[in-house]
């Protein structure tokens, strides 16, 4: 293929095919009948002519200040993302450092469980196609009931599936059952235990967290809430992995969990849990988890951590 193209043309080409299509060296000796040394060498050239031209483009500034003051009150490693003036490019740019954080931990893993959501759907959005065919996504809880939302649990654990083309698994299961008998007689299907059995061996768990008021946004959850978290609810700042907690960083109603799936004691033995806040109207719920020790990381904006760090000045 050399002796059809000019010299410059080549240098163009070789360059389009390693640096923009990512095409390994190896290939390229095939495809253009070089050895390695003679395209690595073209490469310089390319550059040194000025065909190609390399920049190195640091979107992610973090807050190592105020990420210092959360670690020294709190065993969560809590990463904080410096905010930019533009508030469109500051939410894209969050999202992507969640992203790319995220999958800098699971390049290592083998099972990965997911809750449902918005975040975790923006984190999964801005994933980089990668390929892990031995990683396993999963649910770990059962179904939110928003089952046209496509930031549902099922719907979220096939699209990270989609990016590394890999398997995953889910809970086709409501989120809460009331009846103790049948919640235990649903995690012996099966079906189901598979996927609970693989969730327990979960290497990394991926979060969002809601404030109270999210349970209205399914009505079968509003219209029950004292049967599903009990009278201690008016306690509650937050919730997360189904359930209900309160400021010092304590679940409600444990003695009558209605939640479907691993168990809170499982999830917390999952080595990484991760979750992201860009949200400061949950600053309260955060500041809880963090008080419970929840997660493993959390990735929050500056915004958000300011105003954790001012709801801490009360208590």
């Amino acid at each position: 293929m050399e002796s059809n193209l000019s010299k410059e043309e080549l240098l163009i080409e070789l360059s389009k095919d390693y640096y923009l299509k990512n095409i390994p060296i190896t290939d390229l000796t095939k495809k253009y009948q070089l050895s390695r040394y003679k395209i690595s060498k073209k490469l310089e050239e390319a550059t040194s002519t000025g065909i190609v031209s390399i920049s190195i483009n640091a979107p992610f500034e973090r807050n190592h200040e105020i990420e210092s003051f959360f670690n020294k009150h709190f065993k969560t490693q809590v990463l904080v993302l410096k905010n930019i003036d533009s508030l469109v490019q500051h939410d894209i740019n969050f999202w992507n450092f969640c992203a790319k954080t995220t999958q800098q931990m699971i390049a290592d893993t083998s099972v990965v469980s997911l809750s449902w959501g918005d975040s975790v759907y923006k984190v999964i959005e801005q994933f980089k196609t990668s390929i892990q065919e031995d990683l396993i996504f999963t649910q770990f809880i059962g179904e939110s009931g928003k089952y046209h939302s496509l930031a549902g649990s099922m719907r979220l654990v096939q699209k990270a599936a989609s990016k590394y083309e890999s398997r995953y698994l889910t809970l086709t299961a409501p989120l809460y059952i009331m009846s103790n008998e049948a919640r235990e007689l649903l995690g012996q299907e099966p079906i189901l235990s598979k996927t609970i059995t693989t969730a327990r061996k979960s290497d990394i768990l991926l979060t969002g967290l809601a404030t109270p008021a999210s349970i209205t946004s399914v009505d079968a959850w509003n219209q029950n809430k004292e049967l599903i978290f009990g009278p201690q609810f008016d306690n509650a700042i937050g919730i997360v992995y189904g359930r209900a907690y309160d400021i010092d960083g304590n679940f409600l109603n444990q003695s009558q969990d209605k939640t479907f799936g691993l168990t809170l004691a499982q999830i917390l033995q999952i080595p990484k849990r991760v979750s992201f806040c860009n949200n400061k109207f949950k600053a309260t719920a955060c500041l809880g988890a963090l008080n419970g020790n929840f997660f493993t990381h959390m990735i929050i904006d500056e915004k958000s951590a300011l105003k954790i760090m001012k709801i801490m000045e009360k208590y």
